[in-house]
């Protein structure tokens, strides 16, 4: 069941703090809050890449990212990113919420499919949310410290 009174929205500059905090359930990697305008700047020249805040109660408690790729042959692809709620919040459909979302939004850019990576524990959710376990990913970490 997916929660009426959470509002999903742009992200905002001023949302940062809140959303890289979310972001440490899912990675360890922490910027220094002096590079967060740096940051912002560089994130948003990114025409195609799409981000969305999950709010209840004035408090973010959700964030997901959707990237329209082009290809070659002239189709959209979507990613779908960094999908993370509060733990204090869970259960209660903000990232359905959010997915919902993110899925929409790659419909209206004409999107023929959406990826997307998960560890095995989230593999019901996304199943939830509609999408099915086709193929194999790998990642390959540089500059990792």
């Amino acid at each position: 069941m997916i929660n009426q009174d959470i509002e999903v929205r742009k992200v905002k500059q001023s949302d940062m703090p809140e959303v890289i905090n979310l972001l440490q359930s899912i990675s360890n990697f922490k910027p220094s809050e002096k590079d967060y305008k740096s940051i912002w700047k560089d994130f948003n020249m990114q025409g195609n890449v799409h981000n969305l805040v999950g709010v209840l109660n004035k408090k973010i408690v959700g964030y997901g990212t959707i990237l329209i790729e082009t290809k070659i042959r002239g189709g959209k692809l979507g990613h779908i990113e960094d999908i993370v709620s509060d733990i204090n919040f869970s259960n209660i459909g903000i990232g359905k919420r959010i997915m919902k979302e993110l899925v929409d939004t790659a419909e209206s850019f004409g999107c023929y499919k959406i990826v997307l990576q998960c560890k095995d524990q989230n593999k019901s959710f996304y199943k939830k949310c509609g999408f099915e376990n086709k193929a194999l990913a790998m990642q390959f970490f540089l500059n990792q410290k």
